[in-house]
């Protein structure tokens, strides 16, 4: 595609953002900080709602991804925002969850699989998009994560194995980049809100999965490590604690060290980058290995990982002690 449409799209994007934020000042689209919140002053919210006009807007003229996928991701992108606005029941937001879910198995033409596969894979996706959005807890973390995702997809895309169009890639990259400028600061602009950390792990979600089929290769399923060790865990913590685990806390990983220990937002965010970055290139290597040393080598990563995270949760929880 010609460089200058990069160029346009720029442009476009930056132009889009500022007319979102003007708008959300004028009708008080804003977060105010709270004892649950890890911000200072009133912040713009629902500014990642770039990213789903900026992927809708490529799929609609490039006609890739197709319908089914923009079908769910507007789905789950309007139920975000809407979230955004009136906080909406889980009632509400599951089921569409589980009906945008279903419209990528749609698009990818999987819906010929056993029920059994159907339900783990819807499973697993939903649980994952929640994940997203529970981890969008601090400035750059959304943004920055889906940088290390679409860069590391990238990579495989065109160094190890082509599964799906460069452009759509390098467009949500775009977008992502715009958000980041505005998100990734001391004092951030804006929010991604429910609407940015959903469409994000929508399409990240989608392209894993297009990976997966294509390679026959599962191991790309931990370029997601962090978020699902920190998710799955805090999940389990507060399942001990009898706590409804759908309500907003401060108990991530990310969370417990920042309010703790005083670490800038941004240096925590670039931690969980860094390290997952790390994870992502050691994926690339270990993909290139028979299934059994893949399975050896993720187990002994997922361990080091998750005896890491346990150590380091707990001698944070012990300073609060």
């Amino acid at each position: 595609m010609d460089s200058r449409l990069y160029l346009v799209f720029a442009i476009l994007l930056f132009a889009a953002s500022l007319i979102y934020f003007k708008v959300a000042r004028i009708y008080k689209i804003v977060d105010h900080p709270n004892h649950r919140t890890m911000h200072e002053g009133a912040t713009i919210r629902g500014g990642g709602i770039v990213i789903l006009f900026a992927v809708a807007l490529f799929s609609l003229f490039i006609a890739e991804p197709g319908y089914y996928f923009i079908a769910g991701m507007t789905i789950l992108g309007i139920t975000g925002f809407l979230d955004d606005l009136v906080d909406l029941s889980g009632k509400v937001r599951f089921p569409l969850q589980v009906i945008s879910v279903v419209l990528i198995l749609v698009e990818l033409n999987l819906t010929g699989l056993s029920i059994f596969w159907l339900f783990i894979i819807v499973v697993i996706a939903t649980g994952t998009l929640n994940a997203f959005n529970f981890m969008d807890g601090i400035n750059g973390m959304t943004g920055g994560y889906g940088l290390v995702t679409v860069v590391s997809l990238i990579y495989v895309n065109n160094f190890v194995t082509g599964f799906t169009a460069n452009d759509f890639l390098f467009f949500f990259l775009l977008a992502l980049i715009v958000f980041v400028f505005y998100n990734f600061r001391k004092r951030a602009v804006c929010f991604a809100g429910d609407v940015g950390s959903l469409t994000v792990a929508y399409i990240i979600i989608y392209l894993i999965i297009k990976l997966v089929i294509e390679t026959q290769q599962f191991v790309f399923i931990l370029f997601l490590t962090l978020y699902g060790i920190d998710t799955i865990f805090t999940i389990i913590q507060r399942i001990l604690r009898k706590e409804n685990i759908f309500e907003a806390h401060r108990l991530h990983l990310f969370q417990v060290m920042v309010s703790k220990t005083g670490m800038p937002h941004l240096r925590m965010s670039g931690i969980y980058m860094v390290v997952q970055a790390i994870i992502n290139l050691l994926v690339i290597l270990i993909m290139q290995l028979h299934l059994r040393q893949q399975v050896i080598y993720s187990g002994i990563m997922l361990l080091v990982l998750s005896v890491f995270y346990f150590f380091i949760k707990n001698k944070m929880i012990k300073k609060i002690i």
